[in-house]
């Protein structure tokens, strides 16, 4: 059966995805539905559905899961893809990254089990969890012992940890509703893969923990979250939340932090200067939420007192750059002189050369310099930064 294209995933209210945000603050569903936000999607979403669908169709290719559409229909899909305006040789070298650990963990599961099976964006059915509930893994390995949920985050600006993480729980526990009379499965393995992080987070569970968390936890905050009842609670599930812009209970907590540090006109002492730090990720992101839901009303005709919209400033850029080299090429100049050119990108040379080639002929001309230092939560897996010397560490900036 050819898998569902990702940008025709149909959304459940309480979702597998948002199942950190709805199960920590039980009304934000509702909240959400109230405000009827209709969200076109940033280019950086866009970006990621079609990373997604290009995962779908190699799996399905790669494994021989391309029946009843046809070989040709599925190869055919995969050029009208590539004509995307999103793009580029690097997605296709980072997406392999994705299809890559699948097929072979699918391959390693069929070794211990010859009957197992790669399921890819499969509608995994919660209802009898949640009210209306259902998500789509993007791919899903079961076989007697172990089934594994492989999940993939194209995103690079946050690190994501399969760990205890809700939804794919949520998704191990859709699939083990699917499977478990087929087969013997006593554990759920829980992967995530963020190939431009080069990141892979794996986690296990005993299928009866994970029940025991779907009976003590679940379902009493689905059904909460359902009726739109409960407290509103604040913390970083509120991210991705459409309704923090009017959210009370953020606006509080953020006003009454910003109330407390600054209420001393003296010095902030260390402790209050690092309990500020701490809250300046969610600070920023409320704060744009705030401007960017003003700034959208405004748009709407709705008048804010002491406000008014402009015509902000614009850069200039052509209409068609290709058009505009090709002119001045006409005209006698040199492309090098109105064209920067570089070398490409990892991705794409690894496809021109094949990663064994391109390790023999520039493997040795490869660095990988120190990443520069950040400030995270000791919780983080990452190594502790370890400097060399203050000149090693700045000599590129």
């Amino acid at each position: 059966m050819a898998a569902v294209k990702h940008s025709q995933r149909a959304h459940a209210l309480l979702s597998a995805s948002g199942a950190s945000r709805w199960m920590n603050c039980t009304p934000s569903a509702r909240l959400e539905e109230s405000l009827n936000i209709v969200d076109e999607g940033s280019d950086f979403a866009k970006e990621g559905t079609l990373a997604h669908e290009f995962g779908d169709l190699n799996l399905q290719l790669l494994s021989g899961q391309y029946e009843p559409i046809g070989l040709e229909h599925l190869e055919n899909e995969l050029l009208e893809q590539r004509k995307s305006k999103f793009y580029t040789d690097e997605m296709e070298g980072q997406v392999e990254k994705y299809t890559d650990y699948v097929m072979e963990q699918f391959l390693a599961a069929q070794q211990k089990d010859p009957l197992a099976i790669l399921s890819i964006e499969e509608k995994l059915d919660m209802t009898h969890l949640i009210e209306d509930g259902f998500g789509t893994g993007d791919a899903c390995i079961i076989a007697d012992g172990e089934l594994e949920i492989i999940d993939l985050k194209y995103g690079k600006g946050i690190r994501v940890e399969a760990d205890d993480n809700p939804q794919l729980k949520l998704y191990g526990l859709g699939a083990l509703d699917n499977y478990d009379m087929a087969y013997d499965i006593e554990t759920v393995r829980l992967t995530i893969v963020q190939p431009r992080l080069d990141h892979v987070s794996s986690w296990v569970i005993p299928v009866e923990n994970l029940q025991h968390w779907a009976e003590t936890e679940v379902k009493t905050k689905a059904k909460l979250a359902y009726a739109g009842e409960g407290k509103t609670c604040s913390g970083d599930w509120c991210k991705w939340c459409k309704a923090k812009a009017r959210c009370r209970a953020l606006a509080e907590k953020n006003l009454e932090l910003a109330k407390h540090a600054f209420s001393d006109p003296d010095l902030l002492e260390d402790d209050e200067l690092l309990e500020v730090f701490k809250q300046i990720p969610g600070l920023t992101d409320w704060a744009k939420a705030v401007e960017s839901h003003i700034k959208s009303e405004a748009i709407k005709g709705k008048k804010w007192p002491g406000y008014k919209l402009v015509e902000g400033r614009a850069n200039r850029k052509f209409k068609d750059p290709q058009m505009a080299m090709t002119t001045l090429s006409a005209k006698g100049y040199k492309y090098p002189d109105f064209s920067n050119t570089k070398i490409k990108g990892f991705g794409d040379l690894e496809k021109l050369l094949t990663k064994a080639k391109f390790n023999e002929i520039l493997g040795e001309q490869v660095i990988k310099p120190k990443g520069a230092p950040t400030l995270v939560p000791e919780s983080d897996k990452r190594a502790p930064y370890a400097p060399t010397s203050a000149k090693d560490d700045f000599d590129d900036e």
